[in-house]
């Protein structure tokens, strides 16, 4: 059953649809919110939350949009809203992560594949040092390779900002990505 027909149904309010819709974007939703929280327990929350989210506003959904960047959109506010809730505590990093940074992981070698892992770690860690705008367009664009359009689209923001958060984030990694090398 393709997205849209299932979106048609979950519309309707066919709960077997809607687990469907689920069982298709669970692992995807998962993501989004774990890169952008680093944390396991608080991700699975959000994940949970956003899909609640999505039945209860579906009937608003219109079909012919790209259901993935409105899901974005739910799991990003989300993880905003928790953010600021927050207020940047420290937080614990599971070391059994794989995470699928773009370009990391394209060399077989096992001693760059562990100097590669150790890099995205320390870039995850670094997330957290910057502001939540720049945090959430940077995890959007770096590490999960949306374009600037879908970005606007999910966060709601211009291009511009867009542009601007993400160079300030990119700068402020880089230079704490000095102080540790």
């Amino acid at each position: 059953m393709e997205t849209t027909d299932i979106i048609q149904a979950c519309i309707t309010r066919d709960q077997a649809a809607f687990r469907m819709l689920v069982d298709n974007y669970a692992d995807f939703a998962f993501s989004v919110a774990f890169r952008i929280m680093n944390d396991e327990d608080e991700s699975k929350d959000i994940v949970q939350e956003s899909f609640i989210a999505v039945w209860n506003k579906i009937e608003g959904f219109n079909p012919r949009n790209n259901f993935s960047n409105w899901l974005y959109r739910i799991i990003v506010n989300r993880c905003y809203d928790a953010l600021r809730k927050k207020k940047r505590n420290p937080l614990v990093y599971p070391d059994n992560n794989n995470w699928n940074i773009p370009g990391v992981f394209s060399d077989s070698n096992a001693d760059t594949i562990l100097d590669n892992k150790e890099t995205g770690k320390m870039i995850r860690r670094l997330t957290n040092k910057l502001s939540k705008k720049q945090k959430i367009v940077f995890v959007l664009s770096e590490l999960e390779g949306l374009s600037r359009e879908d970005i606007a689209e999910i966060t709601g923001m211009t291009r511009e900002s867009i542009k601007s958060n993400l160079f300030h984030a990119r700068q402020k990694i880089g230079k704490l990505i000095e102080k540790y090398i």
